[in-house]
Parts: C-alpha cells; structure tokens; sequence
C-alpha cells in the first residue's frame, strides 16, 4: 500500500510555450508552474481525484508535445481503457475546439490514476442569460483561459456597478423587481491573442409573474376621407400607454401599436390594431356601348359595376330606346352607404343608322391572269371581312362581304367573272425538204387571236418547235406547231470494178434505199473506165449520185520466186508476177495477202499462189519451191518420229555429203542426203543427248559452197 500511494505523490509540469493566461476549473486549490494551471484536492487522500490540467492555442499555432513530471510515464486519449504510448502527443491546432488527453506514472509496477489535459483551441469568448426570475438574473460566459473578469452592469439604466471577479465563469445580480432589465459588460483580462473581442455586453430581464395584454377592441373599416377614429391612452382593461403613430390617417390602410408605460406595467405587452381604409372607388361598367345600331335588341343597363366589392345603384332612363336617332345620357347613381368618390355617372349610347357596303363591281378578266384584290374597306367606311378572302383567277363565283362587328352595316355579296382563255387554231404545217422555201408564220390565227411567234420565221434547214404567244390583250392559250424538215438523201449507189470485155451491169432506176431517178450515161461502158451520174425524180428529198466505174484489164501471164540461200536465218521466199496490176499472194494453205514476201519459211518444198485481186485472170500456182535448212534436234527413240537426223531437202543437189562430229571434233558418221542419215550411234553404240556438229558440202547455181553448224539430240 505505501508503493501505491508514493505512486500517486508527484506533480505534472505541462510546458506551454506561448503567453497564454490560465484559469482555475473548479475551488479546489491550485498552483500555477511553468504557465498552467494544477488542481489539487485541499488534503491529499488517496486515491486522489484525477488532476486537470488546460493549454490553450491559437488556431494553427506551432504546437509542441505535451509534458509533464514522473516517471514511466503513459499517454492515453481515453479516460479509461484503450493502449498508452510511450510518447507525448503533439497536439493539433488545425481546427478549433478542446480535445483530452490523459497521463499516468508507473511507480515499482503500480501505475497511478490517469490526469486530464484538455488542450483549447480557438476557444471563442462569449456571455449570455443563464437564467432568471422574478427578482434576480444569472449569466454565464465561457473560460477562454484569462486571468480574471472585469465587469460592470447597470439596473433599468441607472448607476453602474463595477468589480472584479476571478472565478466562476457566471455572475448573478439579485435583489431586483418583477420587469426590471440589467445590462452586463464583462471584460476577459489576459484572454489568449485569438480571443478577438475579450469585452461582451448582454442584457436579461428579471420573469413577470403576470403579463397584462391591453384589450382595445379592433376599429371597424371605414371610407376614405370620412373622420378618423381616436386612439384612447388607456385600455378598457385600464393599462396606460401610447401609440405609433399617435393619430390614425383617414386616408391609408395600416398598423397602429399600443406600447404599456414601461414604469407602472413593465410586465404588460404591447398590442397591434390593424386599421383598413377602404379607398374611395369610381364605378365602372362593363359591356355598355357607345352605339347601338337603329331597330337593334336594346342593352341592359347593369344594376351594379364591376369593382370590387360592386357599387349598386339605379340608371335614368332605365331602359335603353333603339327605335330613335341621336345620342342619349343615361345617369347612374349609387345606393347610399358605399365608398364611391362620385354619386352620379353619365354614359353616352348614340343609336346610328344602318349603312349599307358600296363596293364597285369587279369586271369580268381572263383566266390565269391576275386577280382584283379585295379591300376590307368599303368606299364608305365600313371595315370587314370577305369569304373567300381571296378571289381565285380561274373560276367565277360569288364573294360575300361581312361588316366587323359593332358596324351598323349590312352585308354585300359581288358575283366576279373569269373568262376561259380561248385556244389559237392555226393548221399543221407539212413537212418538206430541207433548202426549200420555207412557210410563212402569220401573226393572227384563223380565229382571229393575234400574237407573236417564237422563233419568228420557220428554219429550212432544221426541223424545229414553233410557239405562238397571243398578246396581252387577248385571252388565249400559246399553240406550239411542230416543224419537220426533211433531209436530203443521198441514193445508196456505189462505185464499180468489172474486166474488161465482161458483161456489163445493168444501172438500177431506183436506189438500195428507195430513190427513183434517171442515170447519164444510162448504160455502162465494158471498155473504158468512167463516171455515171443518179438524177432523183422530183419531189423526193434525195440528192444527186455519182459512182465511179472502174473497167481492170486482165494481166497476170506467169509466175516465179526467188528463195534466200541455203541454211540463210530468214528462209524468205519472194514471189513474182510476169505482169503489173493488183495481186494477192499465197504460201501453201495460208492466207492471203497482198505482199509477195514471205519470211522465215520452213525447210522444204512449198506452193505459191498468185491470184488477180479483180477476178480479171485465172489464179497461177506452182508447187516446187524449195527452202534448204538441217533440222535443229532429231529424237532417236525409236518411236517411228524424227528418229534419224538428215538435210533431206538436199538430195536434189547431187554430189552433197554431210559429216557428223561430236563436240570435240571427233567424225561420227558420213551420210548423204539420199539416205535415210544418221540415226544417233556410233560403232554400234547410242550417243548421249548432246550437241553434234556438222559440216556440208553442196552445190548451188554451180558454185561449190560449204556450211558448218550443230543439232541437238534428245533422249
């Protein structure tokens, strides 16, 4: 037990660096170190009451951590419970309000009751009633960590009283009335720097046991302009008091307060009577007019207007007569009573003739063109309206015009008139040739409409519309003629060839494409070539034809050729006619063509065929043209095709021998071109596919010539 009250023997030094004040929290003694304040208990008996300690800051002051005195000390952020640390917090000055921390010591294992240590931030200074009755006034105002209160009140404004007081944070006046009112100023001295205002004034007012109510009773409306009630100074209940305003104004709506003598009734309320004004009104009427037509249902005269609340009243005359002329004052006087700021009000109605719309008949106009506009305004003034409002430009009809409203007139109906436009009826225009005179547009049809013509004079050339536009004047439609001009045609003769001495073709009076006519010459000479002229009979759209007659004489009497050398690249065979005149020339089966020359021809022995281009001579062919070549490559497989490699086409050259020589020059084999040649062996034995040369000597044209070259031979 001795262990665990030295335990609680110590003293906890919080540090606070700023100058701050402090303040005692309650009457326990205390001893102020280092800044702060420590309460203690008068006599130490333990366990002791947790001690409290305040450090006060300004928002966001630089804060350091908390301190105090012992040893093992624990910090907590509870009262009880939760985990300690071994470290002092730093408390946060961010934002303002009070936060608790708690501190304990630890003495030979036995930890000691937790400390309070409020820290304060921003704590704001205030003073306010805490509390009243009928004799005495209590306030409280907050501990903002100053050193004392300096303060001073008066009592329903008389004397001051002054003082200073160092603790509790309240302060009571006593010794009052019912009513009274005590204003209190209080002075924090040594308050922390963010106390902005450390000097409060408040006001409290002792309880009244009873509250007397004034009970005027409410002022009845009243007209404007009519004498004004009076405010009394003493309520039927007898509170004495004053008014505001003091006199009620007779011409405006509005709020009148009765204050109580504050000295004989400080506890009596105050009353409000609202006072209504009612405006002096005008009356109005409504759907009264100022003219009525002459035998019209007569207007009812309203027994009331239409303000709000209505005025009621009588008219003289009563009654509204629509059978005379003229204007009439009918007088409207309101019952008696009622706000009206005149008695009597006057209404003309005039009874007006009816008049009678004297619109102008629309002539007659012609269709499409356009059409008269209708004026809502009659020549004598009547305004209105017309159905159809619009007149349409292609049908006649009647058109009926309504007078507006509240227009002593009556209605007028116009019949319009649309005349049909009438149709030109100019006659077709038959077709003719082109160059010949063309017709004549007149500018009057034969129903007499006249008009322009677009374009104005018919084309001979062309064929073409032709659009006839009546004038202005007339009430007609366009006609549209169409114009055909014809072509001249050329007859479909053509030029001629025929040989000489051949039968002669009959000249045809009428051409492949239908043209009759007459030729000159009329007959066709077979001896002499010439022109023969194709007159048209009249009135065909046909032209003059000239054809050429050409008469070819027959020529072609031989034929020979000549063929480059033997063993030449371009084997070319050129053929020639003994004759001169147009020729065709064939090689074998081919086709033919008008050249002679015929290139790289193929070894052997070919025809030629010379044919007359005009069928004048009979054709010519000959069939032993020969081209001498060796043949590329022989396959010796024995298949009956191109087995054995010869120049066969030289056996008609007597005396020719060939040599066969492989690529090194070694003589394989002598043959002839009689003989069936060479048939790829040697000494028995097949040669491999290779490339053999070989040489060949021949005569042509009797001069000895030799030619050397290679062959393939293929497996």
């Amino acid at each position: 037990m001795e262990k665990f009250i030295k335990s609680f023997v110590f003293i906890f030094l919080i540090t606070i660096l700023s100058d701050l004040s402090v303040y005692a929290i309650n009457s326990l003694n205390t001893i102020e170190v280092a800044g702060c304040v420590k309460l203690v208990s008068p006599a130490f008996v333990p366990p002791p009451p947790p001690l409290v300690y305040h450090r006060y800051y300004c928002l966001n002051d630089t804060a350091v951590p908390l301190t105090a005195t012992g040893t093992n000390l624990k910090w907590y952020t509870a009262a009880t419970g939760g985990t300690s640390s071994l470290t002092a917090p730093t408390p946060s000055t961010a934002a303002a309000g009070a936060t608790s921390y708690y501190v304990s010591q630890t003495v030979a294992g036995e930890e000691s009751t937790r400390s309070l240590i409020v820290v304060n931030v921003n704590k704001q200074f205030d003073l306010f009633c805490a509390g009243v009755t009928v004799n005495s006034v209590n306030f409280d105002f907050a501990n903002v960590g100053q050193a004392r209160f300096d303060y001073s009140y008066t009592v329903d404004g008389g004397l001051p009283v002054t003082g200073t007081q160092m603790a509790p944070s309240s302060f009571t006046v006593t010794g009052l009335s019912e009513g009274q009112t005590v204003v209190l100023t209080v002075t924090a001295v040594g308050a922390p720097s963010c106390v902005l205002n450390p000097t409060l004034v408040a006001s409290c007012k002792t309880r009244c046991s009873t509250v007397p109510v004034p009970n005027f009773p409410a002022i009845a409306p009243f007209c404007s302009g009519t004498l004004a009630p009076i405010l009394p100074p003493t309520s039927p209940n007898g509170i004495t008091g004053t008014w505001s305003p003091a006199i009620i104004n007779n011409t405006t709506t509005g709020s009148y307060v009765f204050t109580p003598n504050p000295v004989l009734f400080p506890c009596a309320t105050t009353q409000t009577l609202p006072v209504t004004v009612t405006p002096l009104v005008t009356p109005t009427f409504a759907a009264i007019p100022t003219t009525v037509c002459q035998g019209a249902t007569a207007p009812i005269l309203p027994s009331s207007s239409t303000n709000s609340p209505a005025i009621a009243g009588t008219w003289s005359p009563a009654t509204v007569n629509t059978a005379v002329l003229g204007p009439v004052s009918y007088t409207f006087t309101p019952n008696p009573g009622q706000c009206t700021s005149a008695t009597l009000t006057r209404v003309t109605i005039t009874i007006v003739p009816v008049v009678t719309p004297n619109f102008a008949n629309i002539p007659p106009f012609c269709s499409g063109t356009t059409a008269p506009i209708l004026s809502n305004t009659s020549p004598n003034g009547i305004v209105g309206t017309w159905s159809p409002s619009t007149i349409n430009n292609t049908t006649g009809r009647n058109y009926l015009f309504t007078p507006n409203a509240n227009q002593c007139a009556t209605t007028q109906t116009l019949n319009v008139v649309v005349t049909a436009k009438t149709a030109p009826n100019f006659a077709a225009i038959p077709a003719f040739c082109t160059g010949t005179t063309a017709p004549i547009l007149s500018t009057t049809s034969p129903n007499g409409i006249t008009g322009t013509w677009s374009p104005a004079a018919i084309n001979n050339t062309a064929s073409g519309s032709y659009v006839f536009t009546p004038n202005a004047t007339e009430c007609a439609t366009p006609q549209t003629l169409v114009v055909t001009v014809n072509p001249l045609i050329e007859p479909g003769f053509f030029d001629l060839a025929i040989c000489s001495g051949s039968a002669v073709p009959i000249l045809n009076n009428v051409s492949p494409n239908g043209i009759t006519g007459t030729w000159m010459p009329s007959n066709i000479d077979n001896t002499t070539s010439g022109a023969y002229v194709f007159t048209p009979n009249p009135n065909q759209c046909a032209t003059t034809k000239t054809i050429n007659v050409t008469v070819n004489e027959s020529t072609l009497v031989n034929v020979d050729w000549t063929v480059t050398d033997a063993f030449s690249k371009n084997q070319t065979v050129t053929i020639n006619a003994t004759a001169a005149g147009e020729y065709l020339y064939q090689l074998d089966d081919g086709p033919f063509q008008e050249s002679p020359i015929f290139e790289y021809v193929s070894l052997g022995t070919h025809s030629i065929t010379v044919q007359d281009k005009n069928g004048c001579s009979p054709p010519i062919t000959r069939n032993n043209v020969l081209v001498i070549d060796y043949p590329k490559f022989f396959t010796p497989n024995s298949d009956g095709y191109n087995d054995f490699w010869n120049i066969f086409s030289l056996d008609v050259l007597s005396g020719s021998k060939i040599l066969i020589f492989d690529r090194y020059g070694k003589l394989l084999k002598e043959i002839r071109p009689s003989g069936p040649g060479w048939d790829g062996t040697y000494i028995g034995q097949p040669m491999p596919a290779n490339d053999y040369w070989f040489t060949v000597d021949y005569t042509e044209l009797d001069i000895p010539k030799k030619f050397k070259s290679h062959f393939s031979l293929k497996r």
